[in-house]
C-alpha cells in the first residue's frame, strides 16, 4: 500500500499483486510516542522497583542478568563470582510514567545503591 496526496489529504492505494496473494483493506495504526527506561543495579533492589513501576502504569518489564560491567561504584564478573550481582531493568513506557520511574529510582536508590537509570 502507498499514500497518495492532494490538497491536503492522504488517501490510500494499493498495488496490484499476485492472484495468490489478495489484497488487504486499508489498515491503519495507531502510533503512541514511548520512551524506553533502563535501570541497571544491585539484584537486591530490582523488584521492588519493578512492582513499584507497575504501580506507576508500566504494562510490563524485562528482567536480565549482567554477567560483567563497571562503574563508579563498582566492577563486577559474574565468571569470577559465580553470582549475578547486576541486573537490568527495561520498561517500555508513555513519558509520564517513565518520568514517575526515573524519579523514583533516584531519590529511593542512588545514594545507597549501585545504579543507575535513564530514558531512551
Amino acid at each position: 500500500m502507498k499514500w497518495r496526496g492532494g490538497s491536503g489529504q492522504l488517501k490510500p492505494f494499493f498495488y496490484s499483486s499476485p492472484k495468490s496473494i489478495p489484497l488487504v483493506e486499508s489498515i491503519f495504526v495507531q502510533l503512541y510516542p514511548l520512551k524506553l527506561v533502563s535501570v541497571v543495579g544491585e539484584t537486591v533492589i530490582m523488584e521492588e522497583i519493578a512492582q513499584r513501576a507497575l504501580g506507576f502504569g508500566a504494562t510490563g518489564f524485562s528482567m536480565i542478568e549482567v554477567s560483567n560491567g563497571r562503574g563508579s561504584r563498582s566492577a563486577r564478573n559474574v565468571n569470577l563470582t559465580g553470582e549475578a550481582k547486576t541486573m537490568k531493568l527495561e520498561f517500555v513506557v508513555s513519558m509520564e510514567i517513565a518520568e514517575k520511574i526515573v524519579k523514583y529510582v533516584s531519590q529511593e536508590y542512588f545514594e545507597d545503591y549501585a545504579c543507575i537509570a535513564w530514558l531512551s
